[in-house]
């Protein structure tokens, strides 16, 4: 048995951790994490974390996947509790930002993140939030945006975009993931073949636009 209070690398975030802490066994080694986030991302696809023989997981290769993501609340935030809904998720692994969106009112202008210093509105509606992928997913930041009682919109147009960033999420990941040769990968060869709706969508939604239906 390992020596008692031996520190271990966290695989996810890299931070060190005691061994017993959340651990995971894969292939006959056990794994720690500094969180339960942590784990969850590498008992989703520990290929992505731990490699084989001489090929290096993306996180062993230093990569990062990062993404930017507008997120509409249901119910619109106070000044303070943007202040806790910010605070939240930048405690998150692998968040990097989190900032408000204020949308313009001038015809055909988008929304445009709130700088530094300038006046923002009352009432927040909109989030942007900037993270990595291998350490946090989208489902992941609203799971936690939920857990402070901050609803998400319930249109059925933010609910199919939602899912569809999970949806792209998952592939991206999955085509990442070290694999055993004999593992049953994702047939890419079909997703190529998207159609030329799912195409426009793609590139609406790292865009950060909601209109699909347009």
């Amino acid at each position: 048995m390992d020596e008692p209070g031996r520190m271990e690398r966290d695989p996810v975030c890299g931070m060190m951790v005691g061994e017993w802490e959340h651990q995971v066994v894969h292939r006959g080694v056990g794994y720690a994490f500094c969180s339960q986030q942590c784990r969850e991302r590498f008992s989703s696809g520990p290929g992505l974390y731990v490699g084989r023989r001489r090929v290096l997981a993306p996180k062993q290769k230093g990569m990062e996947v990062i993404k930017r993501r507008r997120m509409r609340l249901g119910v619109p935030l106070t000044q303070a509790r943007l202040v806790e809904l910010q605070d939240t998720l930048l405690s998150m692994m692998g968040v990097i930002a989190v900032r408000p969106v204020e949308r313009m009112h001038d015809a055909g202008c988008n929304a445009q993140p709130v700088q530094s210093g300038t006046r923002m509105t009352d009432r927040i509606e909109l989030v942007e939030i900037t993270y990595d992928l291998l350490q946090a997913t989208a489902l992941q930041l609203e799971h936690k945006i939920a857990q402070l009682d901050a609803t998400l919109s319930n249109g059925w147009g933010e609910k199919l975009q939602r899912d569809f960033i999970h949806y792209l999420e998952k592939c991206e990941l999955d085509d990442l993931e070290i694999r055993d040769t004999n593992a049953v990968r994702w047939n890419r060869s079909a997703r190529r073949t998207e159609s030329g709706l799912q195409r426009r969508a793609v590139t609406q939604i790292e865009h950060g636009r909601t209109d699909l239906a347009a």
